[in-house]
């Protein structure tokens, strides 16, 4: 499964974060820095939490490093669509059944 995903706020970042640490598979964020470098971490991990948490609480400067959030997906290989519905953006690149 991989959706494309939307955390807007500190709160979501920490709700989100509680939900797929309670998924016994590997959950994993993906996506792309502003110079097209690709990343990944794990969705379950507190670093990611407060990573992501720290970006949300400050404004936005551009620079090479920073992630472009328009490109952020959820990878799982389990089916967990319903758990984190909430924060899926609807777009025509969202597809949940499909299998990454």
């Amino acid at each position: 499964m991989k959706v494309a995903i939307e955390l807007t706020t500190v709160k979501d970042v920490e709700d989100f974060t509680l939900l797929v640490k309670t998924v016994k598979e590997d959950v994993r964020l993906i996506g792309k820095d502003e110079n097209g470098q690709d990343w990944d971490m794990s969705a379950k991990s507190l670093y990611c939490s407060l990573v992501m948490a720290a970006r949300l609480q400050k404004e936005r400067e551009h620079n090479a490093h920073e992630v472009d959030w328009n490109t952020l997906w959820c990878v799982c290989e389990k089916d967990i669509y319903e758990l984190i519905k909430n924060y899926v953006r609807i777009s025509p690149q969202s597809s949940h059944s499909d299998n990454e």
